[in-house]
C-alpha cells in the first residue's frame, strides 16, 4: 500500500475565497454593512472543513485570491472584524430633483426610440 500526501492548502484557499464572495455578495444582497466578526469567519471555516487560526487568515488576506475580498482584518481574534472590499465605497448623494431630471431624459430619449 501506498501513502501519498496531497497538498490541500489550495483548496482550502479556494474554499475561503469561496466562502468571503458569499460573504460579499449577501452583505450586497442585504444592503448590511461589509464587515462581519473575525471569529464568525474563523467558524464558518472550521464548519466548511477549512482548519483556520486568526494568524493563518491575516497572512492568507494579504494574497490572492482572498485580497481582492477582503479589504482589511482589524482588531484580535475575538473582537476583531473583517472588512470586505468596497465596505468603504460611499453612496452617490443624489438630490430629488437630480433624480427626476434624470428620470425625464431617460424617458424622453426611450420615446424617441420608440418614434413617438
Amino acid at each position: 500500500m501506498r501513502l501519498v500526501e496531497f497538498d490541500t492548502s489550495k483548496a482550502n484557499t479556494q474554499k475561503l475565497a469561496a466562502l468571503g464572495q458569499f460573504m460579499l455578495g449577501r452583505t450586497n444582497d442585504t444592503n448590511a454593512k461589509k464587515t462581519m466578526p473575525i471569529s464568525t469567519f474563523l467558524d464558518l471555516a472550521n464548519n466548511m472543513g477549512v482548519s483556520l487560526t486568526f494568524d493563518q487568515l491575516q497572512n492568507l488576506s494579504q494574497q490572492e485570491p482572498l485580497s481582492a475580498i477582503i479589504a482589511d482584518i482589524s482588531g484580535d481574534a475575538d473582537t476583531g472584524r473583517i472588512m470586505f472590499k468596497g465596505a468603504d465605497e460611499v453612496a452617490p448623494n443624489m438630490s430629488v430633483d437630480q433624480a427626476r431630471d434624470t428620470v425625464d431624459t431617460m424617458a424622453k430619449r426611450a420615446l424617441k426610440k420608440k418614434g413617438i
